[in-house]
């Protein structure tokens, strides 16, 4: 392999099941994606590499399509790199792609866009092969209240109701492109769509509109949460296992 001074910026789609991690960001003593990756680059590159990717998830979030930058001096074919990337990581972490990125290519900075899904499973018995990744609803709702609510979110708004009661972001406005439910069977797929989104924001949204399903909500009362700008309007976090972050656009 060619070594070099300048350093070579690569750019990466992760996938991982967040079910034994802390989320995507390093903490201290605490098993996180993040920390996987950049053991697994350390390694590689015998230095520290730090990784910078598209946004946090929260712990027992999943990715299928978490974009990642990082540099090394060490030059590598991308698919070389995704090999020897994948042979070091964890089987719940895997390098889909890798790229050379331009300079200028930023990881969270340069997002426009991302896709989040949100799985509920309203069946009787939940198979043991799903539990990792949906939210088993035990009693039942109405998908048509839910799915009649969800679109009230979509457009430019200040979702500061739905922010985690302890964030501390100044700007709550976030564009949402697309907020609608489908039903699969014996789930029901949430998808949005925005410019970004703050902290549990997603999990409390589905947990509002599990609430809407139970009718212990009007239809319209995401707008109501929306205009009130206060979490203690909205309903529970959802739990993380049904989230995923699906894909980043640039």
């Amino acid at each position: 392999m060619n070594e070099s001074i300048e350093l070579q910026k690569y750019r990466a789609v992760v996938d991982y099941l967040g079910t034994r991690y802390a989320g995507w960001q390093c903490q201290p003593d605490r098993t996180t994606v993040q920390s996987k990756i950049q053991e697994a680059l350390g390694q590689l590159n015998r230095e520290p590499i730090n990784v910078i990717a598209s946004g946090r998830t929260d712990a027992g979030v999943h990715a299928r399509g978490q974009v990642v930058h990082f540099r090394q001096k060490r030059r590598m074919e991308p698919k070389l790199l995704r090999r020897a990337l994948n042979a070091m990581l964890p089987p719940d972490i895997r390098i889909r792609s890798a790229r050379m990125a331009a300079a200028t290519f930023h990881a969270q900075k340069d997002a426009v866009r991302k896709r989040y899904e949100y799985r509920l499973f309203i069946g009787p018995v939940l198979s043991p092969f799903l539990s990792e990744t949906v939210y088993h609803l035990l009693r039942q709702v109405s998908f048509e209240r839910m799915a009649e609510s969800a679109p009230e979110l979509e457009g430019t708004h200040d979702f500061s109701g739905f922010a985690a009661s302890s964030s501390r972001v100044k700007n709550a406005t976030r564009t949402i492109f697309l907020s609608r439910l489908r039903r699969r069977g014996n789930q029901l797929v949430y998808r949005v769509e925005g410019s970004g989104f703050l902290q549990h924001m997603v999990r409390n949204i589905v947990g509002t509109l599990i609430e809407i399903g139970r009718a212990r909500r009007p239809v319209d009362d995401l707008t109501r949460v929306l205009e009130s700008r206060d979490r203690r309007n909205a309903g529970p976090t959802a739990p993380p296992q049904g989230l995923c972050l699906m894909r980043v656009w640039y």
